[in-house]
């Protein structure tokens, strides 16, 4: 069960840390075709968001909102 969450966690990181800037619902887009995705549904917000908070305390990697713009990596300029 841990493996699973932390395979998710790697893959969120990764879908963001892509893009410059994403919007929730494209995260959830990608996630339906995901192969981590057993359900094959898109990502509910609240799991996101859960996911958002566990990623900061076990790694201290913040995925931060910019209202205008979408989800990113805070800090992300620097590990480039």
């Amino acid at each position: 069960m841990a493996n699973s969450y932390l395979k998710r966690y790697a893959w969120l990181i990764d879908v963001v840390r892509r893009h410059e800037y994403i919007t929730q619902s494209d995260i959830s887009d990608l996630w339906e075709i995901s192969s981590l995705n057993d359900e094959g549904g898109p990502l509910p917000e609240r799991t996101f968001h859960n996911h958002r908070k566990s990623i900061e305390e076990m790694f201290g990697i913040e995925i931060k909102f910019n209202k205008s713009r979408g989800y990113y990596i805070a800090g992300s300029e620097e590990l480039s």
